[in-house]
């Protein structure tokens, strides 16, 4: 048994494991992840299998835990292997609840052979965006828009009328809270991009229809609403926890980026993280080990405690031991960075985050996981890009 590992990747806040018809312009959550995973545990003679699970896009963290149960119940019962939770974003809550004390009387068996928990860019705190967006229909309405903005920004066919489509779709929901939008201008743009096929439209329509109308989720990660879950979910105490914490730059608007095609996206992350990062009483983080701290300063810098990666707090991340500290953005982290051809950014945040960070920070999770390496790497010298401290 100690040779054979299985590792579960949960996917965060509108998860999904892909869209898309064809295998080279497919939209995958894990971006590149499960294939540099699985690369990996080869090259060290591991016997490892990756899994990406599915889980529903906005249902609260109790529903969330449950598909986790079913999608493991899949492959978990074929062996005797260790198993390994890696949750980016709420998937990290659902993993937490997956082993939890607190779901013991309905968790299947194999529960049991869990390991390890792994959380990567995961409001353990909760965020103060969940509080943002929990506005009743503007909320909603703001939410449907956001993410068809970066499914738009993903994409690498090229689409007619997409840079139209976004802007008048910023300056109707992010300019004007209050707008009044047309009930099926979401749709009318989806037909716009006619590069799509009719399946891929159909699935964008479906799947974003999910999106906003269930504000179950929204609601969970409201800080308020994260000090209850933390006081219900207990770690296991034979379970190993560990983090991986990411925090951007402070956002900037130069005029090099304003005359770029991605200066929409600049704008969009810039709203994104003014709306995550504020210092407010709202967010009641425990105090930090020494270890923890240090790990946080010695990347993100003396002012850790303002950042964010456009989604979360960088300080609402920490949980268990800090594995790995990454200047990166919610998603950079995923395999959703700026290197083109193979990699699309999902965020614009000029973190500069690439391939050798997504291997650096990837390894650190393999080491711990299979508990080769569970140390802490003090500094993370590949990560010392020093970030302004103003």
């Amino acid at each position: 048994m100690a040779n054979r590992h299985r590792v579960y990747l949960v996917p965060g806040f509108f998860g999904f494991t892909q869209m898309g018809d064809k295998e080279s312009e497919r939209i995958a959550y894990f971006q590149n992840v499960p294939r540099l995973l699985e690369q990996r545990f080869k090259e060290r003679g591991i016997d490892a299998r990756v899994h990406a699970v599915a889980s529903s896009p906005s249902s609260g963290l109790e529903a969330r835990a449950r598909d986790v149960f079913r999608e493991m119940a899949r492959t978990a019962n074929e062996d005797d292997a260790q198993l390994h939770l890696v949750g980016h974003s709420t998937g990290g809550l659902d993993a937490r609840s997956v082993v939890s004390p607190r779901m013991a009387g309905e968790a299947p068996a194999f529960v049991k052979r869990v390991r390890s928990v792994v959380t990567i860019a995961t409001p353990h705190y909760g965020t103060p965006l969940a509080s943002f967006f929990h506005q009743g229909d503007v909320g909603k309405t703001m939410l449907r828009y956001l993410w068809l903005f970066t499914f738009l920004a993903l994409q690498r066919k090229a689409m007619p009328f997409r840079t139209a489509a976004l802007q008048a779709c910023y300056w109707l929901v992010l300019r004007s809270e209050e707008a009044k939008l047309p009930p099926n201008l979401f749709n009318q743009i989806v037909r716009l991009t006619v590069d799509l096929s009719e399946s891929e439209r159909e699935d964008l329509i479906r799947f974003f229809s999910q999106v906003g109308e269930n504000q179950a989720l929204i609601e969970d990660l409201m800080p308020v609403s994260m000090r209850a879950f933390n006081a219900h979910t207990a770690d296991r105490e034979d379970v190993r926890y560990g983090c991986v914490v990411t925090g951007a730059p402070l956002p900037t608007q130069t005029l090099r980026m304003l005359l770029t095609p991605d200066a929409l996206l600049h704008g969009l992350f810039s709203f994104l993280y003014d709306k995550s990062a504020p210092l407010s009483r709202e967010l009641q983080v425990p105090e930090r080990t020494e270890a923890q701290s240090q790990a946080l300063q010695d990347v993100l810098g003396r002012r850790f405690e303002a950042r964010s990666d456009g989604i979360v707090p960088s300080r609402a991340q920490v949980w268990g031991q800090v594995l790995h500290v990454a200047v990166a953005d919610h998603m950079d982290v995923m395999g959703h960075f700026d290197q083109p051809p193979e990699y699309i950014s999902w965020l614009k945040s000029g973190a500069h985050f690439q391939e050798p960070q997504f291997q650096a920070m990837w390894d650190r999770v393999i080491d711990f996981t299979v508990g080769a390496a569970a140390t802490v790497h003090p500094g993370n010298q590949a990560e010392r890009r020093v970030l302004a401290d103003g």
